[in-house]
């Protein structure tokens, strides 16, 4: 027969074991995994795709499959034969004659053919007009979920009235820093340009993706002569990056600062109302002071220990819209920093709960286990029965008697459990060690 002891450590063991639910532990893994992978994207081989089939796949490019139009062209939403949906990058007709917008496109067919990467846009091929072999268009995978910028910034009453909450602006915050780490641990590094929340799109499954880049460039073994000129957007443009010389990573590193002031803020990155037009002068000045409740969403409750914790993401924030490029710190210590704060909200919240079911869960082995031990001892007189039992229990906190109505009854506040309960408890005991 088991020991008592020993049983008790296999329960624990088999319960920690089950408790941990594939889900919640693709979670943590997520949230927690490692950046080593994403340093060293897997070379992609370009796959060249049937015109004929991109333009069936969004209806010959109808104003129906028209997802996104700028100043680059037009982005189509498409299926393809195999039936994945993907999104097809069109040059408008006027900016190709220029060639301008053409060799935009060609330069993020060419960054993105070297990466794959999960929190990247992915491109999943490219292919050629007919009537110019040389005009190409992109086709990437498709994110059904919008941009940061809308889900911040949309006037539809429903996302008013549901404001992202500050556990899934630090995993937005996280997994767009693991993009850029990517980006500037290539061989050779490649520098985005044009960080900013309508650039982050969400997938099917609320993960956000960095897109867009069409501005994104190679950084090494560049002089000044053949560094492109300075490009960006107002408001995240790195105001240090005034020449084709101070192109680098830190460049990067200030916009991802702007757009973490902008999630955790829902404050946009220019606003003409303000005293401060940008939401740098408005905000860093108050971090400064410790003032992190002014900055924060004030539509989302803030409690003293997410304070604390969006305290640390504004802290990092700060550091990255340094003027001083010296200043400002690498990614890698961006994330390492940002994966402490999500460390500090999920891994051991999800402990202390894993932890408080296998401790209701083994008192429930106990009682089970007594009620176990009290049918299979064969004795003459219950007395003999009781010390035989005996030696195999351990003070719990609950009566030897516990569950057979000693003192009144059902009914009565918290009281005994009930016949089926115990079959169930029973049922289980025996199960676990093999009675069964």
């Amino acid at each position: 027969m088991y020991s008592f002891p020993n049983l008790y450590s296999s329960i624990f063991a088999l319960l920690s074991l089950s408790l941990y639910s594939p889900s919640s532990t693709q979670c943590m893994l997520s949230t927690h995994s490692s950046t080593s992978k994403e340093q060293k994207p897997r070379e992609k081989k370009l796959m060249e795709l049937s015109y004929e089939e991109i333009r069936g796949s969004n209806k010959d490019f109808s104003t129906k499959q028209l997802i996104g139009k700028g100043s680059h062209g037009c982005v189509y939403r498409g299926t393809l034969k195999c039936g994945k949906q993907v999104a097809v990058k069109k040059p408008s007709d006027g900016l190709v004659l220029l060639g301008d917008d053409a060799s935009k496109l060609d330069n993020e067919i060419d960054i993105l053919s070297s990466l794959r990467n999960p929190n990247i846009v992915n491109m999943v091929g490219f292919t050629r007009t007919p009537n110019d072999v040389h005009k190409r268009l992109l086709v990437t995978e498709f994110m059904p979920n919008g941009s940061l910028h809308s889900l911040l910034h949309s006037p539809s009453p429903s996302s008013l009235s549901r404001p992202m909450p500050w556990p899934r602006r630090v995993l937005v915050s996280l997994q767009v820093a693991r993009a850029t780490h990517s980006l500037h641990e290539a061989e050779p590094s490649i520098v985005h340009r044009d960080i900013k929340p309508a650039n982050i799109l969400f997938d099917r499954g609320w993960n956000a993706r960095l897109a867009d880049f069409s501005l994104a460039v190679r950084a090494c073994r560049r002089g000044p002569d053949r560094s492109p000129a300075p490009a960006g957007t107002l408001g995240y443009l790195d105001p240090c990056y005034t020449a084709p010389g101070k192109l680098g990573p830190n460049n990067d590193v200030y916009s991802f600062g702007v757009v973490l002031l902008e999630l955790f803020s829902s404050t946009r990155a220019m606003e003409m109302g303000r005293d401060r037009a940008s939401v740098v002068g408005w905000a860093v000045p108050l971090i400064r002071e410790g003032r992190v409740a002014e900055v924060c969403d004030p539509r989302v409750e803030l409690d003293r220990k997410m304070e604390r914790l969006v305290g640390r993401v504004l802290a990092v924030a700060e550091l990255c819209v340094s003027r001083k490029a010296e200043r400002r710190p690498a990614m890698a210590d961006v994330l390492r920093e940002l994966s402490g704060v999500a460390e500090c909200l999920w891994w051991r919240p999800s402990w202390d709960c894993l932890r408080n079911k296998v401790s209701s869960s083994a008192h429930r082995c106990v009682r089970a286990w007594k009620r176990c031990n009290k049918k299979r001892v064969t004795t003459t007189t219950v007395t003999a029965t009781n010390i035989a039992c005996k030696d195999h229990l351990i003070d719990s906190g609950y009566d030897d008697d516990d569950g057979d109505g000693g003192g009144g009854g059902s009914g009565g506040g918290g009281g005994g459990e009930t016949e089926e309960d115990e079959d169930l408890d029973e049922e289980f005991c025996m199960s676990v060690v093999g009675f069964a």
